[in-house]
C-alpha cells in the first residue's frame, strides 16, 4: 500500500514543506505516505466523526479528480463510512479511554 497514492511532478511542485513532508520516494517515484492504513494528509475531525484533508489545496491531482459531492465521491464515502468511527475508537484506546465503545464496535456513536 505504499504505492496508493501517487504525487507527479506538477503536484509536488504544488506543495509546500509541510504537505512534502507527508510524502516519501520509492525509487524517483513519489507517493503520499500511508499512516494507520489511510493517507498521511488525513486528519480525524473527532466531533464531526470524519477525515479532512490537512493539504486540500495542495492535494494531488488524483484527489483533485474525487470531486466533493460527485457520485464517486459519495460512493467512497459510502463504502468507507465506518473507518472514521473505527479512528476514534482506537484514538480512545491509545488514550486510555472507553475505546471499542463506538458504532463499529456495536454500541452506541461516539
Amino acid at each position: 500500500m505504499p504505492e496508493y497514492v501517487r504525487v507527479f511532478g506538477c503536484d509536488y511542485d504544488r506543495m509546500d514543506d509541510r504537505a512534502r513532508s507527508l510524502t516519501h520516494f520509492i525509487g524517483n517515484r513519489c507517493y503520499m505516505r500511508i499512516e494507520d492504513g489511510r493517507c498521511a494528509a488525513l486528519t480525524l475531525d473527532a466531533s464531526a466523526g470524519r477525515f479532512l484533508c490537512s493539504i486540500y489545496e495542495e492535494r494531488p491531482d488524483c484527489c483533485r479528480a474525487l470531486e466533493r459531492g460527485s457520485g464517486a465521491c459519495l460512493g467512497e464515502l459510502h463504502e468507507k463510512r465506518e473507518r472514521p468511527l473505527l479512528a476514534l475508537d482506537a484514538l480512545r484506546r491509545r488514550a486510555g479511554g472507553e475505546g471499542g465503545q463506538g458504532r463499529a464496535g456495536g454500541g452506541a456513536p461516539p
